[in-house]
Formats: structure tokens, sequence, C-alpha cells
């Protein structure tokens, strides 16, 4: 079958290098289909990318959200303008020990890294970062679910993070007073990177693995297509399939109702 039309999830490894853009171009043009993810990776950075295809692409709200989880590796006691190797030495403050680098498990107020994607004003903070000039960061709430140490080697430290989403691990490494060396993202939500292969097409559904699931009857399908709401129970977005696993819709539960949000037909 043509790959032409093919919709659903692609796990990418990405490697060093390439932004997150290039990847989805390779892979819409492999598939020469639309194509998006949900979640960018810095150029710099390794690991898992989540890739939408065709119709896919309408599913990322509901991966954009996921919790991540990261391999990086910080050189204490050095903070750079941009949170890595690439800025320019800002300040070199005294090394923190094992102890004080696990205190900042948690929730916390981190600022959002200078050199990010973040629209300041209504423009990219890398560019005007990129042009000198000088900008406050906003704050951005997170919570570090998991800080492991996996080596201490000052100033050298590993750590294994699982964080919310939406964090900055640059901003983790600042605030333990260091810059990241390089970073990998190793899981998003329930995709691992173990798990990434781009010749492989996950069906929509596999997408919402996270998800709570309700198979439709065949006169439900009609309904949820057309837009009507359904009765059923729970709170929150769930994948509406029919048939040998065709996800045909996503609802949001309420009230003993299910309204189609998202349909895909």
């Amino acid at each position: 079958m043509s790959p032409q039309g093919t919709s659903g999830l692609v796990l990418v490894d990405k490697p060093a290098g390439p932004s997150s853009f290039e990847v989805v171009k390779q892979l819409r043009e492999r598939y020469r289909t639309k194509a998006g993810h949900a979640g960018t990776l810095d150029p710099l950075a390794t690991g898992l990318l989540l890739v939408l295809l065709g119709r896919g692409t309408r599913l990322a709200r509901y991966l954009v959200g996921l919790d991540k989880r990261y391999l990086t590796e910080i050189r204490l006691g050095m903070r750079t303008s941009t949170g890595d190797g690439e800025g320019e030495v800002v300040e070199e403050p005294e090394v923190l020990g094992e102890r004080e680098i696990a205190a900042l498990e948690g929730d916390v107020q981190l600022p959002i890294p200078a050199a990010s994607a973040v629209k300041v004003g209504g423009e990219r903070a890398y560019r005007l970062h990129r042009r000198g000039v000088a900008v406050e960061m906003p704050l951005r709430s997170s919570t570090i679910h998991v800080l492991r140490i996996r080596r201490y080697a000052p100033p050298l430290v590993e750590l294994d993070l699982r964080v919310s989403s939406g964090t900055y691990v640059r901003s983790i490494a600042d605030a333990l007073g260091g810059h990241c060396r390089w970073l990998r993202r190793t899981a998003v939500g329930p995709f691992r990177v173990e798990d990434a292969e781009p010749e492989r097409v996950l069906p929509p559904l596999a997408a919402l693995v996270h998800l709570p699931e309700r198979r439709l009857a065949d006169d439900e399908v009609a309904l949820v297509r057309s837009g009507r709401a359904l009765s059923g129970e729970g709170k929150g977005p769930v994948a509406l399939w029919a048939g040998e696993g065709e996800l045909v819709a996503v609802g949001q539960a309420k009230d003993g109702i299910v309204r189609p949000e998202t349909v895909l037909a």
C-alpha cells in the first residue's frame, strides 16, 4: 500500500544536529502527508520525538502535556548564558554537593532559558538572544517528579529526571549552578526511546494508550461522527473507537455525558 494518506504516530530517536522541524520534514516527505511533532527537542539534544502523521496530527493536544524523562550531564559551577555549552560563561558559583542537588526535586519555579523558542513581546527569545538583546525571562512552574543522581564526579553530575511537561532541563542545570553538557530524552508518557522505529507508523488509537477507551456500538459510531453526545461515565478525554481498533474520535467526558471533541472521520 502506498504510504500516501498514512495516519498515526511515529516514534523517532532524534540524533544531535537536526532540529525537530527537520525531522518532521523528512517524515512528511517520506509518507507524503502532513506531519507535526508533539514536543520539540533542541538541535543538540537527542532522544525520543513523537511525530504525528495525517489525521493523527489532530491528536497532538493529547500528547503535549505528558511527563518527560531525560538523562543529562551537567557541568556544575559554571553557568552559561544559554544553559548549555554553546553560551558564554556568566558565573562560576560553588559546586553543589549531592544532597543539595537532590533537594531540587518537587515543585519549582524556574526561569525559561534565554535561548528558548518561547515568544517574548511577540518574538522568539532565541532570536533576541542572538542579537544581544537582554530580556528578563518569565518563570514557569514545573514539577520534578524524580531526580536521581546516576553519577557524581564533580564538577560533573549525571542525572535521571522525570519532569512535568514544559520543563526545561537547561533551567534545572542553571538552578544547580551549572549548564547541560548533553541531554537525551528517554521517554514521553508511556512511550520509550527504545521502541523508536521511524519506518513503523502506529495507528491513531495507539497514540492514545494513556487515555481511557470506549468501544462504540455501530449506532454510536454514526452519532459520534455527526458530533452527537453519548451518555457515559468518567471525566476528561476518552478515546472512542470501533471495529478492529479504528479511532473514531476523542471525546470529553463530564457529568454523565461524553461529547465528541476531535473527530477523525
